[in-house]
């Protein structure tokens, strides 16, 4: 039987023991997905979040195809609502939790208007600040396992790098958490930190790019994220040319920016 978690029930429901456990929210399709299907191989507990609920049991059937022997929790709410959040934390820290995976997030798509700027910053970085300092709280309670307490991961994007002028809320929101996560990797010295900035990956938040873009496909971004999780890297930034352009484009003159955007218009919006 499907079990989906709705935060209605006592946290004492959850309590299964777990050698390895991971959660990961935005599980329902893309990036987080990919993470999901990786981790399997290896997870006793999978705590997987999303908001489709459709989306997220085909998620699980996928997940238990590899190993039938995993046990997953489907949990549905939005991130960027404060209650769920600390909930969803309460729910995955009822037994010690070893990674926790911040991968959602939200893009503009093809058409903009003023309320979407807003949803994008609300979701991708407050949502991301419930959880984060949320969990954290759990985190520090639990005892070291490998000289550290816990594998704190956050899926930032190469836009957090740069400012795209096509993207101003979502590069924005992106450059919030790749800051977060910078800060806390200084001073959380017992759970460990790491920052992925991946660059255009094809899934359901770029569908509507220009076709001249060129993108990653999902399933090799998964297993490179997935990689610099298990090597626990501080940050990863992919690809490489990418990462070095973006870094490039910070240090250009204004007016050389200025030229550019007529590059970038054609990109469509994030």
């Amino acid at each position: 039987m499907v079990r989906v978690c709705q935060y209605k029930a006592h946290r004492g429901e959850i309590m299964e023991s777990a050698s390895f456990c991971v959660a990961i929210t935005g599980a329902s399709s893309g990036i987080g997905r990919e993470l999901a299907l990786h981790f399997a191989k290896e997870a006793t507990l999978l705590h997987i979040a999303g908001r489709n609920t459709t989306q997220l049991e085909q998620t699980q059937k996928d997940i238990q195809a590899i190993n039938p022997n995993a046990q997953v929790r489907l949990h549905s709410f939005d991130v960027s609502d404060e209650v769920s959040s600390k909930q969803w934390c309460e729910a995955i820290f009822a037994t010690r939790l070893d990674v926790l995976i911040m991968n959602a997030g939200i893009a503009m798509g093809e058409k903009e208007n003023i309320q979407r700027h807003f949803e994008i910053c609300h979701t991708n970085a407050m949502g991301v600040m419930y959880n984060t300092f949320y969990a954290l709280e759990f985190f520090n309670k639990q005892e070291k396992v490998d000289g550290f307490k816990g594998h704190l991961v956050f899926i930032s994007s190469i836009a957090a790098l740069l400012a795209l002028p096509n993207a101003p809320s979502y590069s924005a929101s992106k450059q919030f958490v790749k800051a977060l996560a910078e800060s806390l990797s200084v001073s959380q010295k017992e759970v460990r930190i790491t920052t992925i900035c991946p660059g255009f990956i094809k899934t359901p938040l770029t569908d509507h790019l220009h076709p001249a873009i060129p993108q990653m496909s999902v399933k090799k971004a998964g297993a490179k994220i997935y990689r610099a999780i298990r090597k626990g890297k501080k940050c990863y930034a992919f690809p490489c040319f990418l990462a070095f352009g973006a870094r490039f484009y910070n240090i250009l003159p204004i007016w050389c920016k200025r030229a550019l955007v007529r590059i970038f218009e054609i990109m469509g919006k994030l």
